[in-house]
């Protein structure tokens, strides 16, 4: 290991504890079950950012990996001052209206696959979901209700880019 690059195991997880804040909680407290959804909700952000060739598309994805990260911000330090706030609401706002001006969005379900990056955009809403979900059931909604509101709206951004993506030709209809 050379002296620049950090340790990437402490082996102190070894005992199904795993550091938050300033102390240690149990792997399976639901905190440490909800830092690991919006975590793998920002890799799928990333996965669909890496398949994107528009740089709007892969701009406007990176913008939204960065919530996700203030918002782990939020869920790891619940007695801190919030991270997400109105702000960050207005932004996913603004992109939500941003993408849906010049998108169609066709009046009936839409079955995730008519490309690519449309499906793996469908793939992230429904993990954003995910943690959104279980922002409630953390209690988050109390907490930290700009980071819910910034996630909910997210999932709705993350459906008309996937729609973006497909074209307006969307043959993919339930």
């Amino acid at each position: 290991m050379s002296e620049g690059n950090p340790p990437v195991s402490t082996r102190r997880g070894d005992d199904g504890t795993t550091l938050l804040g300033a102390g240690r909680l149990p792997k399976n407290d639901i905190r440490i079950a909800l830092l690991g959804d919006v975590d793998e909700a920002s890799a799928s952000v990333g996965l669909a950012r890496a398949e994107a060739d528009d740089g709007e598309i892969k701009e406007s994805l990176l913008e939204l990996q960065r919530l996700l990260y203030r918002v782990m911000g939020d869920v790891a330090m619940p007695k801190e001052e919030n991270v997400v706030g109105p702000e960050d609401v207005r932004r996913v706002d603004e992109a939500l209206e941003g993408w849906r001006a010049r998108t169609q969005i066709p009046n009936e379900f839409v079955v995730p696959g008519e490309s690519k990056l449309g499906a793996l955009l469908d793939f992230t809403r429904s993990v954003v979901r995910r943690a959104e979900r279980s922002m409630v059931t953390a209690g988050l909604d109390h907490d930290h209700p700009h980071a819910l509101e910034a996630v909910n709206r997210l999932s709705d951004v993350l459906f008309v880019m996937a729609r973006n993506a497909d074209g307006r030709e969307t043959l993919s209809r339930g």
